[in-house]
């Protein structure tokens, strides 16, 4: 090679940061950016409330009952969000439930909702810290 190809430092003057000390900074910052997805990952997948589904009962034509389950930590008081779906899974009934603070982790509870129509199914929309 002759040199055409390099970058003449004395026409154009020196790189403002070595090709080693520009690695080095690459690879910390790539770091962060790890540990910042690694973070909000641990965040997203451990939520404080977490709640699922027992089951459900046609109590009549406009009243279903549903039980739940809710795994959070003792002294915690949360609020729930359930609703009731038709065969076409459009809402046929809402309701939004306090549970008071527990003294177990993990508790079971029950919650009419009624409804507009037939409900062939039920779910928790979301359950967070009241």
């Amino acid at each position: 090679m002759n040199g055409t190809l390099q970058r003449p430092a004395d026409r154009y003057g020196a790189p403002k940061i070595s090709k080693r000390t520009s690695r080095i900074l690459v690879a910390l910052v790539a770091a962060v950016f790890l540990a910042v997805v690694a973070l909000v990952g641990y965040w997203v997948a451990s939520p404080p409330i977490r709640a699922d589904m027992v089951g459900y009962d046609h109590v009549a034509d406009d009243v279903i009952a549903v039980q739940y389950s809710l795994t959070m930590d003792p002294g915690t008081e949360a609020t729930c969000r359930i609703q009731a779906l038709n065969e076409g899974r459009a809402q046929v009934g809402f309701v939004e439930t306090t549970i008071p603070a527990q003294t177990e982790r993990q508790t079971v509870h029950s919650v009419e909702i009624s409804t507009q129509g037939e409900a062939v199914s039920a779910e928790i929309v979301a359950c967070e810290p009241a």
